[in-house]
């Protein structure tokens, strides 16, 4: 359990050249933006660093020699350079930030495409809140490294080189003395950024370990209701909680550390120059004018170094996202729904033939299972929990593929159709409901363009649905709020019914349709699952074995394995598994 929340837990370097070169396909469309951009940056890098000389300019041309008209002339140009350097500024960050959205929405847009493509074993194994962090915090940090992170610290990088070759080519004594602490404190940067990459790696895994942790609380919301365990609940998030926020204070420690140290080496660096350049101007090495140069490029020098420094938990946490995005994009996806031959309908008979499948190596589900449905035939299936009902259902849509026997429509082995065409053809209506947010007409037909009021009607007349209907302030137009809060149990399991006939399948699968209905729907369902059937190939997977009585057959599995199959009577009169349920059934309807 404890690998089920911690595989975030993701040990991301600095930069990993092979994640970005991963990252740089989602650019491509945006080549034009980016390269407009890396030109903003070298051509406010070239004024930025013109601006101390413009300012030497004026103080031993303008000041030093009283000249009113050159002060003017360069104080002119200094404050245009400026007011320049504020438009290429405000035109960088624009085209970034725009540039950014637009791989955020390529990149999400592809992420979850990609996501509903993985198998259902995926999602068996993988916490929606995981997932939830992915496509949303996970990606956003992805895009900001191209929206502002990457250009900016280019940019950044420029002016820094930019400054000390200026520095070293008008002075070179000079020049040195004011680059001579740089070594030490990009040794000090180093230091931190080692801790706190660290830091925040573990505070990125503890952070989607309380997403997939709220995720879980909040769909269980009436669970933890029902049995009184709010006060627990939020004792475990508080506890996971104050672990994320340790976490972060650990990150934040060695984040308020960069400023402070950048500022102290500004100061030592400030002195060096201001000392040894006043020496040099006693001298009359250079001219007042310079130093004053000298001393707006040494506060110039340390600010992108600052901004770097700030950057680099960004560059940590896109490559830490990254590794986790392209570990989801890895995910091998479902194959090919369209490949394989078109499922076309029932001729003849399904045949499950010494069929076996696990989930896990470790636990074998079904065991050698054998049985024929014959078409039109309308078949149960009982068990108790965990015998393989489900699992049939599920191996029928190919929602996973058995790993021995087979299964076949019409002597062609299952694996030989098309998952598309079998999903299309067979339908399912699970016990468990998804309701989308929308209304109940958007979830009756769920593919777009698919809307016919024909079949609508006909679907209403079957299911015998207007009275259930008319209790609704708008009828089949209500709108549906997440997971149907606003509808009954009942009213959820007619839209599914209504969903799976919408496709009009030939094959029609029922698992557990009629667990959780109130007697008033489940007569009704009752009536239109005998219609229904009548003229489908059905397999009713039933835990309410009054549900079942006027079936063909009824097959009981035990242990994965087939035990008994044969009419409701014969069955009883067999005195067996089934008669076992039966009677346990009616104990516990009696008890009721």
């Amino acid at each position: 359990m404890e690998d089920y929340f911690n595989e975030d837990d993701i040990k991301a370097p600095m930069w990993d050249t092979g994640l970005v070169r991963r990252m740089l396909p989602y650019l491509q469309n945006w080549r034009p933006h980016f390269l407009v951009s890396v030109l903003l940056v070298l051509a406010g890098t070239a004024v930025q660093i013109s601006l101390p000389l413009l300012l030497g300019r004026a103080v031993d041309l303008g000041i030093k020699v009283q000249n009113q008209k050159q002060l003017l002339y360069y104080v002119l140009l200094y404050a245009v350079g400026h007011a320049t350097f504020f438009v290429i500024l405000a035109a960088r960050n624009w085209l970034l930030q725009y540039t950014g959205q637009q791989v955020l929405h390529e990149l999400r847009t592809h992420l979850f495409s990609h996501i509903q493509k993985l198998p259902i074993s995926f999602f068996d194994r993988t916490p929606v809140g995981r997932l939830v962090t992915r496509i949303t915090n996970d990606v956003a940090t992805m895009a900001e490294l191209f929206s502002a992170a990457l250009i900016n610290v280019s940019g950044d990088i420029c002016v820094l080189i930019g400054i000390g070759l200026m520095m070293l080519t008008l002075h070179w004594k000079l020049g040195l003395a004011a680059l001579l602490a740089s070594p030490m404190l990009y040794y000090v940067v180093w230091v931190l950024k080692g801790k706190m990459r660290d830091t925040f790696r573990l505070a990125r895994a503890k952070l989607a370990m309380l997403n997939a942790s709220l995720a879980e609380n909040v769909s269980g919301m009436s669970v933890i209701h029902v049995f009184n365990q709010e006060t627990a609940r939020e004792a475990k998030f508080d506890e996971m909680n104050t672990s994320l926020r340790e976490a972060e204070l650990t990150s934040v420690f060695y984040n308020s550390f960069f400023s402070p140290v950048v500022t102290i080496f500004s100061a030592i660096t400030l002195a060096i120059v201001t000392t040894y350049g006043g020496w040099l101007v006693s001298t009359g090495e250079i001219s007042i004018g310079l130093l004053i140069t000298f001393i707006a490029y040494t506060q110039a020098f340390f600010d992108p170094v600052r901004q770097i420094s700030e950057q680099i938990s960004v560059f940590q946490s896109a490559m830490a996202s990254a590794e986790r995005v392209f570990g989801l994009l890895d995910e091998a996806p479902e194959p090919d729904l369209e490949s394989g031959r078109e499922f076309k309908g029932l001729n003849s008979e399904i045949e499950f033939r010494n069929l076996n499948f696990a989930y896990n190596s470790d636990k074998q589900i079904l065991k050698d299972l054998s049985f024929t449905i014959k078409k039109g035939e309308r078949i149960a299936v009982v068990g108790h929990t965990g015998a393989g009902k489900t699992t049939l259902a599920s191996l029928l849509k190919r929602f996973y593929d058995y790993q021995g026997g087979q299964i076949l429509l019409d002597g062609v082995d299952l694996r030989e159709f098309s998952r598309s065409s079998l999903r299309r053809r067979i339908g399912l209506i699970q016990q468990d409901v998804n309701i989308f947010s929308g209304t109940i007409l958007d979830n009756i037909f769920l593919e777009e363009g698919s809307f016919d009021q024909n079949k609508l009607d006909r679907i209403i007349s079957e299911l015998k649905m207007e009275s259930l209907i008319d209790k609704l302030p708008q009828g089949i137009t209500t709108p549906i709020f997440e997971r149907g809060s606003n509808i009954s149990a009942g009213q959820r399991q007619l839209i599914a019914f209504s969903r799976a006939l919408a496709s009009d399948p030939e094959i029609l699968i029922l698992d557990e349709a009629t667990s959780s209905v109130d007697s008033e729907t489940e007569s009704i369902i009752q009536r239109s699952v005998q219609q229904l059937t009548s003229s489908r190939t059905s397999l009713i997977i039933a835990h309410r074995l009054s549900t079942i009585r006027n079936c063909s057959r009824i097959l009981v599995l035990h242990n994965g394995r087939l035990v008994e199959q044969g009419t409701h009577e014969e069955l009883l009169k067999h005195k067996g598994h089934y008669q076992k349920l039966y009677e346990l059934q009616f104990a516990e309807g009696d008890r009721a």
